[in-house]
């Protein structure tokens, strides 16, 4: 819950997971009412107005580049086989993706998919059907932007570590990360999602482009909007805590934040 001088009346941030697993769904009435009670809603980018060519273009590589050409032949024939393990597709139809997109349409496609969409969108279209004020607190090309921070090299280096992970120790490495993950969300454990997401194998500019560096920006644009109308923010979790983190922003920022407890 946010409140201060600053802000018209009391105002939510709520911390989401990009995913269609129906236990992230089941919170109580809690969260329902402080959703009911504010005007406007807010997530990350507003994702039923980002033009689709736009989207598109934006997970292809450039300058003719394709998977084959920036791979080495075992790292591409090694993909290929995971890919198509993953998601039923051929990889020969995202030949032109870039590597950190590929990665995360093999990451969706082997969560549950028990929810019609995901949480976040969720909240989106109730809050369309109750005639909200809808907005973004970053805009469409930022997260591309912290994705195009990280080179070509690192996303594919990034990708086949995290395939070779997978099929060398006989268990699902992604698939257990991914349930410690949502065990520290369904707890609350704020710092250790944190702590999971600010993953040490990947690149130091990827945390500080994808995590660090867009908080400010989420929390400059949550004031803007709170200053109008009271609002509800729903932002991916990780981008809640830390140091650096929006909570933080937000207290520098003179206001007050404090936790709502609520059971699942």
């Amino acid at each position: 819950k946010v409140t201060g001088k600053k802000i018209k009346s009391p105002s939510y941030l709520y911390g989401t997971i990009h995913i269609q697993d129906k236990r992230v769904f089941a919170f109580d009435n809690t969260v329902t009412d402080a959703f009911n009670s504010c005007d406007a809603f807010a997530m990350e980018i507003l994702m039923d107005e980002i033009d689709p060519k736009e989207s598109q273009e934006a997970t292809l590589m450039k300058d003719g580049k394709t998977l084959k050409t920036i791979m080495s032949t075992e790292d591409y024939k090694l993909l290929d086989s995971a890919f198509t393990a993953a998601t039923g597709a051929s990889l020969l139809l995202y030949n032109k993706m870039k590597p950190f997109f590929v990665s995360s349409a093999m990451m969706q496609a082997g969560m549950k998919q028990d929810m019609e969409t995901a949480l976040d969108l969720y909240f989106l279209q109730n809050a369309r059907k109750a005639g909200k004020s809808c907005y973004g607190v970053e805009n469409f090309m930022d997260q591309i932007n912290a994705i195009d921070a990280i080179s070509l090299e690192d996303q594919v280096k990034m990708l086949i570590d995290g395939i070779k992970d997978t099929t060398s120790d006989g268990g699902n490495k992604e698939e257990e990360q991914f349930a410690d993950l949502l065990d520290a969300y369904l707890t609350f454990n704020l710092d250790k999602a944190l702590e999971m997401s600010s993953d040490p194998s990947l690149p130091a500019e990827f945390n500080q482009a994808f995590l660090i560096n867009r908080n400010s920006g989420m929390a400059k644009n949550f004031l803007k909007i709170a200053k109008k109308q009271s609002l509800f923010c729903a932002v991916g979790a990780a981008h809640l805590p830390g140091e650096q983190g929006v909570i933080s922003h937000l207290r520098k920022a003179g206001l007050t934040v404090e936790p709502v407890v609520f059971k699942w």
